[in-house]
């Protein structure tokens, strides 16, 4: 009896062992797998496409742009190349003369892109958006000329949103969808009620800058 007694209690131990044995077996062994990732990404300018066109159609139009007058005016033809416009030009008689100038921006890039700003810079070589000058200062008053020049003015609208010579416009919340485009129109006003001088005189106006961005 106490010899069968003795067997099962080594029996028991014995298989108290075996799991504490299978158990730091399993402990001993064990594997950690790691992943470490990163990424570069470098977005190209050349997907930032922006551009002037004539045409409300024709993507990246360029030549010649007719100006359209009013009153007594007549206006110049323009020239678009790449970025940029030259040769806006108003010939005016008399108060109430406008010549008006109609472009486009095309957005054919990758991005929205938002108008941050229209800025109109000095005369080069002035310290003056807007500069007259008489064509014959021997027979122009001066006084009249400048009276004159104040009421001349040209003016920018991009979409919804316009500015005067001589200004900074800073806009917000002007956006251009990708596969868009919205008009640019350049007016020069001699307004109606306007000064008149005794002379012929010209008048040169710093260039306007439309500035666009991916973000507003």
């Amino acid at each position: 009896m106490e010899k069968s007694r003795t067997s099962k209690i080594i029996a028991v131990v014995a298989l108290v062992v075996a799991v504490l044995g299978l158990s730091l077996g399993f402990a001993a062994f064990s594997n950690t797998l790691t992943i470490s990732s990163s990424a570069y990404v470098s977005p190209s300018s050349e997907n930032f496409k922006v551009g002037f066109s004539t045409s409300a159609t024709a993507v990246g139009a360029t030549g010649s742009l007719t100006g359209t007058p009013t009153g007594t005016a007549t206006a110049g033809t323009a020239t678009l190349s790449g970025t940029t416009i030259s040769g806006i030009k108003g010939n005016f008689k008399a108060p109430g003369d406008t010549v008006k100038y109609t472009f486009y921006v095309h957005n054919t890039g990758e991005y929205d892109a938002f108008l941050n700003s229209i800025t109109h810079e000095n005369v080069t070589g002035q310290n003056a958006p807007k500069v007259c000058t008489a064509v014959n200062t021997e027979n122009t008053t001066a006084a009249l000329v400048s009276a004159a020049c104040e009421d001349i003015t040209l003016s920018v609208k991009v979409g919804t949103d316009n500015a005067v010579a001589g200004s900074v416009a800073s806009i917000s919340g002007h956006q251009l969808s990708k596969l868009t485009y919205e008009p640019v129109v350049v007016t020069i006003t001699y307004a109606s009620d306007g000064d008149r001088a005794d002379g012929d005189f010209n008048i040169a106006f710093g260039d306007i800058k439309l500035i666009y961005a991916t973000v507003d």
